[in-house]
C-alpha cells in the first residue's frame, strides 16, 4: 500500500498547524521529511494479506495515523533540542506536555486504523488467580 503524501501532510498540518514543504524553510523541510518517514513506517505496518479493495476503506485512517505520528516526532525533536524549563530569578517558564498529548493522539489514530495493521504486540503469560 502507498499512502498519499499530500494527505499525510494535510493531516499533519491539521494537528500541528505547521506546513510541510520539501522546498521551504528548514523547519518546513523537517516537517516534510517527518511526514515522508512516518508514511513509510505506516505503509510497512499494513497487513500484507489485504487486497486493494480491503485497504481502500482504511486509506484515510492510515494517512491520519502517519500525520499524527509525524506531529509526535516533531514535538519529540523540539523537546530534545530545547530546555524543558527556564528560570531567571523568581520567574520560571516551563513547557507543556505537548509530546504526551501528541502520543495520545497518535495512539488514538492507531486504534482507529488497527483493523488494517499487523499486530506487533504479543503477550505470553498465565491468566488466573494470584
Amino acid at each position: 500500500m502507498k499512502l498519499n503524501r499530500t494527505a499525510v501532510e494535510q493531516a499533519f498540518a491539521q494537528y500541528s498547524g505547521e506546513t510541510a514543504d520539501g522546498e521551504g524553510t528548514p523547519r518546513q523541510v523537517l516537517c516534510a521529511a517527518l511526514c515522508a518517514q512516518c508514511a513509510q513506517q505506516v505503509e510497512a505496518l499494513v497487513r500484507p494479506e489485504l487486497t486493494q479493495e480491503e485497504e481502500a476503506p482504511w486509506q484515510g485512517a492510515l494517512e491520519a495515523l502517519a500525520g499524527a505520528e509525524a506531529f509526535y516526532q516533531l514535538l519529540l525533536t523540539e523537546e530534545a533540542s530545547a530546555p524543558q524549563s527556564l528560570s531567571v530569578g523568581e520567574v520560571a517558564v516551563s513547557r507543556g506536555a505537548g509530546s504526551e498529548r501528541a502520543a495520545a493522539l497518535a495512539a488514538e489514530k492507531r486504534r482507529a486504523a488497527s483493523p488494517a495493521l499487523r499486530e506487533e504486540h504479543f503477550f505470553f503469560g498465565a491468566v488466573g488467580e494470584g
